[in-house]
């Protein structure tokens, strides 16, 4: 009997020294992000019963598995820590593993959706509207953006207009009148406890199409004009006789007109301009919407 008494007493110690005591399983409110920059997201959580050390880990949403980024040890009720991503503007999936004094998990892991700021938005696509002073832009959607901020400025820096878009990747603006370049600003955004965390701006600029007129000068030349738009270093004219098979860019010039020889009488042909502003080495051109149509008047 003396002896079953020592072994329980010992099983007694024994549970008490190596089992650690956890508290209740973490929920959602126990961990939440705190901040984020296109490579990294700052995390909080809450402590677990006896706790010696919490490993963090990270997955991408795709991923099966979890990869192990750093062991943080408690120093008071509230822990933090930053975990170091691999790609701007994803969501990742955060795991926070709480270890006892024996090395083994005895608590319920945390576990968090967090994101990453969207990185620079590229402009896709745009379509020009010239006759409602409106423009289409498209752009690479985001995956971690809750949305994204458009702000569009005159050359001499007046605010054009603003706009909020949530949802999609592209956005019809008005306003935009022909003639005249614009700056577009957009970025990208997420929400993180409530407060709105913008990525870096990236910047644009752009004009409404220009609207080709047309007159004859021989029987196989037409000149071919348009409005100048304020901003533009000079101005790319494109024409085919068969829209199916492509464009070919037939000069460019600095001013508002151009001639287009070596035509056939009875063809129909087809004419567009782009706008170019020139930054450096970078060219900004107004969208190729629409194309206008003539044919060489007869004799």
């Amino acid at each position: 009997m003396r002896a079953f008494k020592w072994s329980l007493l010992f099983c007694v110690l024994w549970l008490s020294v190596s089992v650690p005591v956890w508290g209740k399983a973490p929920g959602r409110a126990d961990i939440w992000q705190t901040g984020a920059d296109t490579r990294n997201v700052s995390i909080s959580w809450r402590g677990q019963g006896d706790a010696v050390v919490y490993k963090v880990y990270y997955k991408y949403a795709s991923q099966s598995f979890y990869h192990y980024v750093k062991d943080v040890y408690p120093s008071g009720v509230s822990l933090k820590t930053s975990v170091k991503l691999p790609k701007a503007g994803r969501i990742y999936h955060v795991q926070v593993v709480p270890y006892g004094r024996d090395g083994e998990s005895g608590g319920t892991a945390y576990r968090l959706e967090c994101r990453t700021l969207p990185g620079k938005i590229r402009l896709g696509s745009q379509k020009s509207y010239a006759t409602s002073r409106s423009m289409k832009f498209f752009w690479n959607g985001v995956e971690s953006a809750a949305g994204y901020v458009i702000r569009v400025t005159d050359l001499d820096g007046r605010l054009v207009g603003r706009q909020r878009v949530r949802g999609r990747a592209s956005t019809v603006f008005n306003g935009l009148a022909a003639g005249r370049f614009y700056r577009l600003r957009i970025r990208g955004y997420v929400r993180i406890n409530g407060k709105t965390v913008y990525g870096p701006a990236s910047y644009t600029y752009v004009a409404q199409q220009p609207r080709v007129r047309f007159k004859w000068a021989s029987r196989s030349v037409v000149r071919v004009s348009w409005a100048a738009v304020a901003g533009a270093a000079d101005y790319s004219v494109y024409v085919t006789d068969d829209p199916s098979r492509g464009f070919q860019r037939v000069t460019t010039v600095p001013y508002a007109s151009a001639v287009i020889p070596g035509l056939n009488r009875d063809w129909r042909y087809h004419v567009y301009v782009v706008a170019n502003m020139r930054k450096g080495e970078r060219v900004y051109a107004s969208p190729r919407t629409k194309y206008y149509t003539f044919r060489l008047q007869m004799e």
